[in-house]
């Protein structure tokens, strides 16, 4: 990654450091999955806080200084929360953040999984759950794991349901653990 960088970016995971800072990981077009210093970010005065919201996705400025990235500017592009949500969207956005979070190396860039990303986040914005579970199966293909052919043969049939679960439980023996973001809403 260059010294100074303008990059897109979606907000796949944000954690507290410190009082006022947040340590936010970015899914980028070229560099990958990069984690950054959102210094002062939690300030009451910081007009970032709003932009570094999970499943945004934003323009932002980083610099990297002392092998760390540091987030200066930030510009929200798509904002996923714009409009209201039901538990059922919310539930799949923090699925799918996850998977992204588990599934790719901090600093690895794989061709398309941003534009991918960004599209499976536009699916659950517009809740079209045949759009997303599509998006869902080219996100496992761009990381090279093949599909079962029962996930394949359920979608072909329309059966949303049991493809997503398929899908679910094919990510889950991949990362070798279950998700935990399902436990949220129930």
């Amino acid at each position: 990654m260059e010294r100074y960088q303008s990059t897109l970016g979606i907000v796949i995971n944000k954690r507290t450091s410190k009082e006022s800072d947040l340590l936010i990981t970015l899914l980028t077009p070229k560099s990958g999955k990069i984690i950054a210093l959102a210094k002062g970010a939690k300030n009451i005065k910081s007009h970032r806080l709003g932009n570094l919201q999970l499943g945004n996705t934003i323009k932002v400025q980083i610099y990297q200084k002392n092998n760390f990235n540091w987030i200066s500017e930030s510009q929200n592009i798509s904002p996923f929360l714009q409009t209201d949500k039901n538990l059922a969207q919310l539930n799949l956005l923090f699925y799918f953040l996850e998977i992204v979070n588990q599934m790719i190396a901090e600093n690895q860039h794989i061709d398309g999984i941003f534009e991918v990303s960004q599209n499976i986040i536009e699916s659950i914005n517009k809740n079209l759950i045949s759009k997303y579970i599509q998006n869902e199966i080219k996100f496992l293909e761009l990381l090279g794991f093949g599909l079962t052919p029962d996930i394949k043969e359920n979608f072909l049939k329309k059966d949303y349901k049991t493809s997503q679960k398929l899908i679910k439980r094919f990510f889950e023996s991949i990362i070798e653990k279950p998700l935990e973001s399902n436990k949220l809403f129930k």
